[in-house]
Order: structure tokens, then sequence, then C-alpha cells
């Protein structure tokens, strides 16, 4: 003879085998704060991901321009007004496996024959920190230029050296390596490992102020372009000009023109001796203006950068 149990007893068991709703919020609630807790540290392993690609496209860039001075004996010229008008990309072409972009060096970068090549989006001149990979420059609406994050800097302009009341160097402008004026490893009196190739000046067009959108936009951000490069100038005094007004900051006030990247606190920075250096963007102006000059005897100890 088998006993049954009561079915009061089978249903009380039943539900007990289930959740209940305060139940059901407690483990949505816990959810929540994992979550909450892991998005910090995702987002940063994300950020750090990217600040290495960074980092890695611009040392792909140095040995570019490395080889280049090797080969050539002098490395480009920053930038070139005069035909064939160009930046110190196209020439370098060969070096970083873009020989066969349809790029004539013999013409003008805004020759029609060029307009393919110029619109190319060459990833290794994007930083995968800046907020928008398709880029165009739009002040050449028949043009439509690809963008790039990577600028060479020819040194310390003189309306920055009267902003902050130095003296002026010498020469007063263009006292770089990438200049106008091709230059040799030989010049650089102040040490490969002391001096300044590319800066990241990211974003652009899009201007940047700070870590926010702001109205307007970045001027001259074709990677073909021939004013794609910058100099020390801060956010200056000028009272025109969409990325200005906000003093002698040497970086990541504005990417107008100026070392600027969308990593936190600071910038990735190509030195001539090949190494990529992650620098505070409280880096002082003086020790800044020293590394963007190649030769004007001011040595910085390499602790303050």
């Amino acid at each position: 003879m088998h006993c049954r149990i009561p079915s009061f007893r089978r249903t009380a068991h039943l539900r007990r085998t289930g959740s209940t709703l305060v139940e059901l919020l407690v483990v949505v609630v816990i959810i929540g704060l994992l979550i909450a807790l892991l998005l910090p540290a995702l987002q940063a392993a994300r950020e750090s991901a990217r600040r290495v690609h960074c980092q890695s496209n611009l040392r792909q860039w140095g040995l570019a321009l490395t080889l280049h001075e090797q080969t050539y004996q002098e490395y480009p010229a920053a930038f070139r007004m005069s035909p064939p008008a160009t930046s110190f990309v196209p020439p370098l072409l060969p070096f970083i496996s873009q020989q066969n972009l349809p790029y004539d060096v013999r013409r003008n970068w805004n020759d029609p024959a060029n307009l393919t090549g110029v619109q190319t989006r060459l990833r290794i001149m994007l930083c995968p920190s800046s907020p928008t990979a398709e880029r165009v420059d739009r002040a050449w609406p028949a043009i439509l230029p690809a963008a790039g994050d990577y600028a060479a800097t020819h040194g310390v302009n003189a309306r920055y050296c009267e902003l902050v009341g130095w003296p002026l160097y010498d020469p007063p402008e263009h006292n770089g390596i990438l200049t106008v004026t091709p230059c040799t490893a030989a010049e650089v009196y102040d040490g490969l490992s002391q001096t300044l190739l590319l800066v990241e000046d990211a974003g652009r067009p899009e201007l940047w102020r700070m870590g926010r959108r702001a109205e307007g936009r970045a001027t001259d951000a074709g990677w073909a372009d021939p004013n794609f490069e910058i100099a020390l100038d801060g956010s200056d005094f000028l009272t025109t000009g969409s990325g200005q007004k906000l003093g002698p900051c040497v970086m990541n006030c504005t990417n107008d023109n100026e070392a600027y990247s969308f990593h936190s606190e600071g910038c990735n920075l190509l030195f001539a001796d090949g190494a990529v250096r992650f620098v505070s963007d409280q880096v002082s102006n003086r020790v800044f203006a020293a590394l963007s000059t190649r030769a004007s005897g001011d040595l910085v100890d390499g602790g303050a950068f």
C-alpha cells in the first residue's frame, strides 16, 4: 500500500522552486552593479589598445622618415608651396608600402591626376581614438581630400614667443626638423632623441576644444595638402579663427593646428630617433618648445617629458 502526498503539499513544494519578484529584482540590481563596475575597466582597456595602435602608426611613420633620410640624405620638406605643391606625406608613400597609390609626385597635390590618391583614406594616418574615421576636408569641395591625424611640426613660431614674452629663436620661424627646406639628421644639433618629427593633431577638420566638439572647423586637414603641418602657436591671441583664444596652452586645448589627441591626459609624439613617447598635456611650454626645435641648444632632461 502506497502513501499519497496530499495535493496541498505538492503545490507548496512547487511554489518554493520559483523566484519571487523581489528575488528577480535583486538579481537585476546585482547584474547592473557588476556592469557598472566592469564598463569603465572595459572602456579603459579599449582605449589602451587604441593608444597602442596609434603609437604603432607613428612608429611606422618614424621608420618611413628615417628610411627617406638614409636614402636621400635628407628628410622630406614638411610642406612645399611651389610646384609640385605637397605635404611631407607623398614623398613617403613608397616607404609605407603605398607606392601603388595613384599619386604622381611630379604634380601638385590638387592636380586632377592626383584626385583619387588624395581622396584615399590612409589607415596609418588615422588614430583609432579619433571619434570619426571617415573625415574629409570640405574646404576643398571639388577635391574632398582625406584627412589625417599626424602632422609635421616645423618648430616654434615667433608669435608664440611674443605671446609668452620669450626672445625669438634663431631662426625665428621654421626652426624644427620638418620645414619648408629639407633637413639632414646631421643638422639636428639638439639630438634626434630630443627633437620632434610628428605630433598628433587629431580630429580635423572637426573642431575640438579641450575634449568637446566646438562650432566651426579646424583647418588644413587633408594629408596631402601643403598646409598639413603645424608649429607651436598655442591657442594664441588671434581674435579670428575658430580654434583660438585659449592662450599659451601647447597641447590638448585645440586641434586647430596644435598638438591634440583623444587620449586621456596627453599626446603621442614621434621623435627623430624613431621613438614614440606619450607626453603629458601638463608638459611645460618651455619643454615642449625645446622639443620642437632642432638646434636651439635647450636640451631637456628625459624626466621632464
